[in-house]
């Protein structure tokens, strides 16, 4: 069986992170083990070769990044726990070696990078000045999330509508500018890694950059959602099939995944319909084999599981589901 850990945006009193066992089979979830002590860890990543999870603590005006040793009952260790050197963080990945963790800092619009060699420390910190025409929700810079290929990072900056880049020893490159007013948060590759896929908060669609350029150059803006939805919505995340053919793109509002297929050969994302799901889908996984798709409904309290035909890409109807307080992030291990 596979593990999923499921972070919760809750207090510290209570249970905030829980380890759950996935059947493949059937998809269905099996609580484990879990503890609290950690306030509001609503993103996290996992080290898989030394077994490290990393969570981040999502106070507004200073959070913190925290890592434990899970050790194979799934019982875990506080190692660490330090400044994330800005407001709300709300994002945390590791760079392919496991050398680096980067942390972005929603609030204050702060891009943070440790080194996780042996102890937690900055190895690069600046924040970020501007803003973009949409007054409510880009009054100043706001660091969304960070993306690692072999030779460079990208980082979505949903405020200035921006999406840095940097090489690997953390040299500002040109930026990417997304159009005005789209806000992009969440970030994913083709599966050959020639195409960036951002997803657009505000404006509720995917960007599609070719990146075998040396700048990235925009091929196409697809809509996540349907014309005729009126009512306020935005878009959360975004993740690619194991076999590259598809793209799932979570909205919060109209409480849906859209289903794209991917045609690597004209660059083009085709939409092939909606997937319901209850409220404010704020983030979800695939399952490792691809057969199941799993979605943390944050005002829901639920995660709900459906099965994907693996052929057609298209969900299924619910098949399984489970109440926890508030899950924002679901994580493989």
């Amino acid at each position: 069986m596979n593990t999923l850990i499921i972070g919760s945006r809750i207090a510290k009193e209570e249970q905030s992170i829980n380890f759950y066992k996935f059947d493949d089979g059937d998809g269905s979830l099996t609580f484990a083990s879990g503890f609290g002590g950690i306030e509001l860890p609503t993103f996290q990543c996992f080290d898989n070769e030394k077994k490290i999870l990393y969570s981040v603590s999502e106070y507004e005006t200073a959070g913190f990044v925290n890592s434990y040793k899970v050790d194979p009952a799934l019982q875990c260790t506080l190692l660490e726990s330090v400044p994330s050197e800005g407001g709300s963080p709300c994002h945390v990945a590791l760079s392919p070696s496991g050398e680096y963790l980067t942390v972005a800092n929603y609030m204050t619009g702060t891009f943070n990078v440790l080194d996780t060699t042996n102890h937690l420390y900055s190895v690069y910190c600046q924040t970020y000045e501007g803003k973009g025409p949409n007054p409510d929700r880009q009054e100043r810079a706001h660091i969304h999330s960070a993306l690692f290929n072999s030779t460079t990072l990208f980082v979505a900056d949903l405020g200035r509508d921006k999406v840095l880049r940097f090489d690997n020893e953390f040299n500002q490159l040109a930026s990417i500018d997304t159009p005005p007013g789209c806000g992009p948060r969440h970030m994913t590759f083709s599966l050959d890694g020639t195409t960036l896929f951002v997803l657009c908060e505000l404006s509720n669609e995917v960007l599609v950059y070719c990146l075998n350029q040396k700048n990235p150059v925009l091929l196409q803006r697809i809509s996540t959602i349907p014309s005729s939805f009126t009512e306020q919505t935005t878009a959360a995340d975004i993740h690619v099939s194991n076999d590259g053919k598809f793209l799932y793109c979570s909205n919060r509002g109209h409480d849906s995944i859209a289903i794209f297929e991917w045609d690597n050969a004209s660059s083009t994302l085709m939409l092939l319909g909606y997937s319901k799901t209850e409220k404010e889908p704020r983030n979800f996984t695939l399952s490792p084999s691809g057969s199941w798709l799993l979605v943390g409904n944050g005002s829901s309290d639920s995660v709900t599981i459906y099965p994907i035909d693996k052929k057609t890409g298209l969900v299924g109807r619910v098949i399984h589901k489970i109440e926890i307080p508030q899950p924002v992030c679901l994580t493989f291990i």
